[in-house]
């Protein structure tokens, strides 16, 4: 979080705040039951109950302080390389699962329930 929150766009106090608040925003909207009952009930769309990372929220919400300050300031190879590690992240633990469940199968010969 200290690279995020210095070397991607450098953030004064007040946008500090800003990028808290936001997070937390996001966090509260995609994980409150009673707020997702509440909106159905009077008939308005409502937000998907899904696990939300800190981490991608922040780094979305200094990505939005940097473009509402001109996008002239950040670390946009910074920027690249998290995007990155977001796809290549859950495709890697993917490929890991994979070839763990194969090798537990073929080798160990153990029975791997679907």
């Amino acid at each position: 979080m200290l690279t995020v929150g210095s070397k991607l766009f450098k953030l004064s106090p007040i946008t500090a705040c800003v990028v808290i608040v936001s997070t937390a925003l996001v966090l509260f909207l995609f994980a409150s039951q009673g707020l997702k009952e509440a909106l159905e009930s009077v008939g308005l769309p409502s937000f998907p109950l899904v696990p939300v990372s800190q981490s991608q929220a922040a780094v979305g919400s200094i990505l939005g302080v940097g473009l509402a300050k001109g996008g002239r300031n950040m670390n946009l190879k910074l920027l690249r390389n998290i995007v990155l590690g977001w796809v290549a992240t859950p495709a890697m633990a993917a490929i890991l699962c994979y070839v763990a469940l194969f090798i537990m199968q073929n080798v160990f010969m153990q029975q791997v329930f679907v």
